[in-house]
């Protein structure tokens, strides 16, 4: 018995466009080419594939049992090449397809997972590799192009690597539920005279500044607890270990009603950074990266009216239970 001829992409294309426009004639227009090449081209695909895809009735065309199902599986075939070709543009546009991130832990812990579901959702293909890293890291490796992008808390030196501000926002007072100052609308270093503190490390650029506001109001009592983190210093609260100022942002991610935030004044100021490595062109997926990283972190800040009442904006009708007068 004689071979079949096998089927070839000019016909498969015909059979798909002839399904989509329910005529050759349609399908002849669309391709640029005439009627009979269309009807040729279905013939051969018939003879090919031993299937009768089309019932002539008259003038018009019906998909038969069996082209609606050869359809399907054709239309899986070219939704796959459809990915492909999204694909080799990305991979186009943003190169290798890999982004690298080295990010302060109050951005790693408290906002880049959010971003990165958002990112993965958009470019499904580019691998992320984010590490948690002190502020030193962040700037070698951000210098020594280890990663795409860094995040930090800090300005970091001039020399190998351009900034971008991501935010700038005053630090929030945090406190446990229930605390006898938690009725207050804004809270100073005075307020907290004999409270057991809880304070960033030396090593935090907004401890000297912390410093230099409780002796500024009288207040010399030394920190109880140390810590560089400010989810630690959350959990420490929400523990009734004391109170403690932290970024907007630590307070953002600990969401739970076991602590309340005021805000604190004098401001304590916090801010983030987005660093990229100053011996190449800015990756476009970093960029692309760091502009979501900016967005989402507004969507936080928003929550808190800082400039008021201090607190968790909640869903209407869900009353805190610890909610300050107006």
């Amino acid at each position: 018995m004689a071979n079949k001829v096998p089927v070839n992409q000019r016909q498969i294309e015909a059979f798909r466009v002839v399904m989509q426009r329910g005529t050759m004639t349609g399908a002849a227009e669309a391709l640029k080419t005439s009627q009979p090449t269309i009807s040729r081209l279905i013939a051969e695909l018939e003879a090919a594939t031993g299937l009768t895809l089309f019932a002539r009735l008259g003038n018009r065309l019906q998909a038969s049992a069996a082209g609606l199902a050869f359809y399907r599986e054709v239309e899986l075939s070219f939704i796959g090449l459809d990915k492909l070709t999204q694909t080799a543009h990305e991979i186009a546009r943003f190169g290798s397809g890999r982004l690298r991130i080295a990010a302060a832990p109050v951005l790693a812990l408290g906002v880049l997972p959010a971003v990165i579901a958002q990112f993965r959702q958009a470019y499904p293909t580019v691998l992320v590799a984010l590490e948690m890293r002190s502020e030193s890291t962040i700037r070698r490796w951000v210098s020594s192009a280890n990663c795409d992008v860094g995040f930090a808390t800090a300005l970091p030196d001039t020399s190998g690597g351009k900034s971008d501000l991501i935010y700038t926002a005053p630090g929030v007072c945090v406190l446990p539920a229930g605390h006898r100052l938690a009725s207050r609308s804004t809270l100073s270093a005075t307020d907290l005279r004999d409270e057991p503190l809880i304070f960033p490390s030396h090593a935090d650029m907004t401890r000297t500044a912390l410093d230099q506001a409780f002796q500024q109001a009288g207040v010399t009592q030394l920190p109880a607890i140390e810590t560089p983190y400010g989810a630690t210093i959350c959990s420490l609260v929400a523990h009734g270990a004391g109170v403690g100022i932290v970024n907007p942002l630590a307070a953002a991610a600990h969401d739970q009603d076991d602590v309340v935030y005021r805000p604190f004044t004098p401001d304590i100021v916090f801010s983030g950074y987005a660093v990229h490595p100053d011996s190449q062109e800015v990756n476009a997926l970093a960029r692309v990266f760091a502009d979501m990283v900016r967005d989402h972190v507004a969507g936080l800040l928003a929550r808190f009216d800082v400039q008021k009442i201090g607190r968790r904006k909640r869903p209407v009708g869900k009353k805190p239970r610890d909610a300050a007068p107006d």
